[in-house]
């Protein structure tokens, strides 16, 4: 009896491990080192975006990214996420790094598929320290991805942001010169902007465990 006790928990096991491995992410939770966030963003992985990436020349990603209320329109967090992705036409390999205010990563890729779970997605995008958020209400995400902004300034402005954001900060000094960047008039255009906005989440889902 104990073995076929055995036989049976290992087969649940095995049943169940896949399916709670395909459990997505949330869209926005607290962890030890603060808010984060998890969208997938896929309308920019259009035709046009796909010959940008095998083109050779490095492309370069700005994402901005906005916690916002809802209903309304107020934003309580921002955060950035700059990436460089070039492709080795001889080698048919991408090198990819990208810099959040948690620090800078390198991959490399050999698939596009692979490329875009890198950079057609937000994984555990961090906030800055002490963002509040409250149980009764609603949150969602606002995301504007641009490909290869012009501006040189805006550019040298977000690493400047990351690089002083990875040392600490406190969040109503850092919130007013990241909201700066969304209305920066020196932002110029872009070979592409895509804008994503998320469903909404409750406060109470945010904090859960």
């Amino acid at each position: 009896m104990a073995t076929v006790r055995l036989l049976v928990f290992l087969v649940c096991a095995i049943v169940a491990t896949p399916a709670a491995a395909q459990v997505p992410p949330r869209l926005l939770h607290q962890r030890r080192g603060g808010l984060v966030a998890n969208l997938s963003l896929g309308s920019l992985a259009t035709s046009a975006f796909e010959r940008k990436m095998r083109s050779g020349l490095t492309q370069r990603l700005l994402y901005r990214v906005l916690v916002k209320e809802s209903p309304g329109d107020r934003t309580i967090a921002a955060s950035l996420r700059y990436c460089a992705v070039t492709f080795d036409l001889w080698e048919e390999i991408w090198s990819v790094e990208c810099s959040t205010r948690a620090g800078t990563r390198q991959v490399s890729v050999a698939r596009y598929p692979q490329l875009l779970r890198h950079v057609a997605a937000l994984h555990e995008l961090p906030f800055p320290d002490g963002v509040k958020i409250w149980a009764s209400r609603r949150y969602h995400l606002e995301v504007q991805v641009q490909l290869n902004p012009i501006s040189r300034k805006l550019l040298e402005k977000v690493k400047l942001w990351l690089r002083q954001s990875e040392k600490g900060s406190q969040f109503s000094g850092y919130m007013g010169s990241m909201l700066s960047l969304f209305v920066d008039k020196s932002v110029g255009g872009s070979d592409m902007t895509v804008k994503v906005t998320s469903g909404s989440i409750t406060g109470r889902e945010v904090l859960a465990p």
